[in-house]
């Protein structure tokens, strides 16, 4: 009776033993639950239950900035007062509209301090070191530069160069996607991923670096599931928590994500891109790899697919805007009219994509990581 009773317990044991592990297909064997890949990005925390692990409001912020001094550089062109423009450089003012719009939708936040005091200028002076060929100076000197001669003279040179254009599209470049990339990225190798990155703090140094360099990529939270290229380019933008208004910090498209779908719809193209679906799929899974403490090397490769794609993006839209200008030049050519004039109608599309072309393409000279050659550039 005893031997019975006795393997009986044993029995019990181990379909106790084997059902426990059968259970556990989710955890890793430090006993950590694993989560799947999502469609949108959004990470819980680790540390902190109940709250998100994404915080990148300094990025959004900068975005925002970049995208409407363009604008505010129509009202002040040629006006003598650069001085609103060069408060949203400082994002000083705390009382400051928000100049991007979600069409006929509200907005959750409608100035700039609703989402952060973080400003463009401190960001300029990380990247000052590198000189712009061309123009012998950085970036930051020339947009200061470019800022004051527009409030004196104008949107366009006697030249023919469009200052608001070049002075955005090199923001584009020297702030996020330098930030983006060279600075972000760049300290996933040796970031921290097992301890929160501060007291209270609801995510680890590795993932908030992560977090900060999908933030200047500029795409809403369901950039993949939420829009076709067509309308990331063009809009609306998606009402995802249904609340009835656009939340910039996660519902919004802005600067390259709207470029990188542009690109997508390429009609010239010989070859289908998905510039979009690329880069948001490798933030996805990089950050996934993260959050379930994936091997490094892993990640890595993520990030490198980010880092690629971006930078293909770039070029992408240089070589576009080379094309234009290149067009324009032999339309006006053949057009053959010597009356023809910087800053008149019929030179406005070639002033307008010189300054584009050129400030598009100061991105790829301020950056420190570069992965394309220069016949990979032309196959872009």
């Amino acid at each position: 009776m005893k031997l019975n009773n006795s393997l009986l317990f044993l029995s019990s044991l181990m379909i106790f033993v084997f059902v426990g592990c059968s259970s556990d297909d989710d955890n890793d064997d430090d006993g950590q639950t694993l989560i799947d890949t999502p469609t949108s990005y959004s990470f819980a925390s680790r540390f902190n239950e109940g709250e998100s692990s994404v915080s990148y409001s300094g990025q959004v912020v900068r975005n925002l900035l970049i995208n409407d001094i363009k604008i505010q550089m129509s009202t002040d062109a040629g006006s003598g007062n650069p001085a609103t423009l060069v408060s949203m450089m400082a994002n000083d003012n705390a009382d400051q509209a928000i100049l991007s719009s979600a069409g006929s939708m509200t907005t959750v936040q409608t100035k700039y301090h609703d989402i952060s005091t973080s400003h463009l200028n401190d960001r300029l002076t990380a990247v000052e070191s590198y000189t712009i060929p061309g123009y012998d100076a950085n970036a930051g000197t020339l947009v200061s530069g470019w800022v004051q001669e527009l409030a004196a003279s104008g949107k366009t040179r006697a030249t023919g160069l469009r200052l608001d254009q070049i002075t955005q599209k090199t923001l584009w470049g020297a702030v996020s996607y330098w930030q983006g990339t060279s600075k972000y990225m760049s300290k996933i190798p040796t970031d921290d991923n097992t301890v929160a990155s501060g007291d209270g703090a609801a995510y680890t140094a590795m993932e908030h670096h992560w977090d900060e360099s999908f933030g200047y990529f500029g795409a809403a939270l369901d950039y993949n599931t939420g829009y076709t290229d067509d309308s990331r380019k063009n809009g609306p933008n998606v009402d995802s928590n249904g609340d009835g208004s656009i939340d910039f910090k996660s519902e919004y498209n802005v600067g390259w994500a709207i470029t990188a779908a542009k690109r997508d719809l390429c009609s010239a193209c010989d070859t289908d891109l998905d510039f979009t679906k690329t880069i948001f799929d490798a933030y996805l899974e990089g950050r996934t790899l993260i959050t379930n403490q994936a091997d490094l090397a892993d990640i890595l490769v993520q990030r490198d697919i980010v880092m690629n794609t971006w930078e293909k993006v770039v070029a992408a839209v240089s070589i576009h805007y080379v094309n234009d200008v290149a067009d324009d030049i032999a339309g006006l050519i053949t057009a053959a009219d010597t009356s023809i004039a910087p800053g008149s109608d019929a030179t406005a599309d070639y002033e307008n994509h010189w300054g584009e072309m050129r400030g598009y393409a100061n991105g790829l000279l301020s950056v420190s990581y570069t992965h394309l050659t220069l016949p990979t550039i032309l196959l872009v």
